[in-house]
């Protein structure tokens, strides 16, 4: 993903530090700091499928999925 997307997403996401990435999507901490560093260097960031759908619910406002007890 381009940097500028990644960071677009931060913002539509309302999102401005690696633990709000943490808390929004469920990746580890130096995955989300890593993810964010490379962004604001300009570097393209690598995103995998998983995490990209979880940038979409949240950018959406989604809620997890109903019936998820054990978290």
């Amino acid at each position: 993903m381009k940097a500028q997307v990644f960071l677009e997403w931060m913002d539509a996401a309302d999102l401005r530090f690696a633990a709000d990435i943490v808390r929004t999507t469920g990746i580890n901490r130096v995955t989300a700091q890593k993810m964010l560093a490379d962004a604001k260097a300009g570097k393209d960031v690598e995103i995998k499928q998983t995490v990209a759908l979880a940038m979409s619910a949240v950018a959406a406002g989604l809620e997890p999925w109903k019936g998820n007890e054990n978290e």
